[in-house]
Order: structure tokens, then sequence, then C-alpha cells
């Protein structure tokens, strides 16, 4: 796969978003306080699955929820693996603001080398939280539309913005997200996954909400302490194997 087609979409996009760099003050800040921050990248969004998990007091309606719930999480995970594979087995794309021929400008409070050598597309990002948008829709079509707002416009435009994704990394992951969500929380597959994981939770709930508030601080997170430690021990192997 080239991405010289996509170049001729996504390079005019980016020239123009970054010829507005401190042209409006406040929201530049705005937008670099909202990226630099996980209330507003995450946190926000997973603790709308704790509400989902409590909101329904009928028996029925709870397990129905819950089903939707753990599918929904499970899919985000399949998600973000599934991202992170295209964008390793798909050629290298340089990030926007790596990228010599945008001449991308950024403040310099903003200009990190962070992600240098990260492929660009798709986004996981925007993959794994369209997953969980999608998700909530089967809970809550009012908390489920909230997200799927939520999602391109606080958490996603402000990495185009600021030069870690172009805008065809974006939509590309929003749609294989969606995909992912609903095929997730499909009848069969919702309840293959969640049904053993249900009776679990009834049968040590303290093993079960330690296991639950971990993973949900995890996507809150954005997997960083995961991806952390995978990456130590693929250095770990490289070293052992002798590759530079």
């Amino acid at each position: 796969m080239r991405f010289e087609t996509f170049n001729r979409w996504d390079f005019p996009v980016d020239h123009w978003l970054n010829s507005q760099f401190g042209k409006h003050v406040l929201f530049d800040n705005l937008v670099g306080y909202i990226s630099g921050f996980d209330l507003f990248n995450s946190v926000l969004l997973i603790s709308a699955f704790w509400w989902c998990w409590f909101r329904s007091a009928e028996q029925a309606a709870r397990t129905r929820d819950r089903e939707h719930v753990v599918a929904t999480l499970a899919a985000g995970i399949i998600s973000i693996v599934f991202a992170r594979a295209l964008a390793l087995s798909l050629p290298f794309r340089v990030r926007p603001r790596f990228e010599p021929a945008l001449h991308f400008v950024l403040p310099a409070a903003w200009n990190s080398s962070f992600y240098a050598d990260w492929s660009s597309f798709p986004s996981d990002n925007a993959m794994m939280f369209a997953t969980l948008a999608t998700g909530l829709c089967f809970v809550s079509w009012r908390v489920g539309l909230l997200a799927s707002l939520y999602v391109p416009l606080v958490i996603c435009f402000p990495r185009i913005y600021i030069g870690f994704h172009y805008l065809t990394d974006v939509l590309a992951g929003l749609v294989l997200g969606v995909v992912c969500g609903y095929l997730g929380n499909l009848s069969r597959p919702r309840q293959w996954i969640a049904k053993p994981i249900l009776r679990y939770e009834l049968s040590w709930p303290a093993g079960f909400y330690t296991a639950f508030f971990l993973l949900t601080y995890e996507f809150a997170t954005l997997f960083v302490s995961v991806r952390g430690i995978a990456q130590g021990f693929v250095h770990l192997i490289q070293r052992l194997l002798g590759v530079r």
C-alpha cells in the first residue's frame, strides 16, 4: 500500500491547519490543553462504561447492559491490537509533524519527538475509541450519540491539528473502529465473550472488580504502561538475539 494518493488529500489539509497556528491563540491553547490531559482524551469516555454497568436496577436490562459493556471492551482491545498490526505490516507512513515536505511548524512546547518512529496509518486512538463509542450505542443511544460526536471532535481532531495524524489516518481508524464495535456487539459474539466473564463477576466480585478497574484504567491511559512493557520486552529480545 502506497500513500501518494492519500497525500494529495492530506497535505493540503495539514498545510491549511498548520497555517492557523498563532492566529487564534486561545484556540491553540485549548487544543494543546485537551490533547495533553487524559481527562479529556479518554477518562470521560471510559467513565461512561461504569455508568452503563450500574445504571439498570432491573435484572434483565442490567444483564444485557453488562454483556454489551464486556463485549465492547473486548472489541476495544482487539481493535487496538489490529490497528497496531496494520501499522506494523503496512509501509511506514511518517507523521505530519515529522514529514519534511510539509515544513510543519509547532510551538516549542508541543514540538516533541515522541512517536517519531511510529507509523501514522491508521490511527489506533481513533480506531479504539470509535469501537468504544459504537458499543455504547447498544446500551444507550443518547450516550452513544454523545460519544460518537465526542470521539472525532475532542479526541481525534487535536491529533490532526498538532500533527500526530493525517485526516485519512483518523477516518480509516474511525471506520474500522465502528466495524469492530458493531461486530463485537452482535448477539453471538457478545454472549460468547460476556457470559463466562459475567459468571466470574458473580462468583468472585472482588477479583472481578479489581480486574475491571485495572482494565478501564489502561483504556483511560491509552495502554501506555502496557505499550512500555511490550516495547521493553521487544528491546530485551533484540539485545539477546544481537539485533539492533
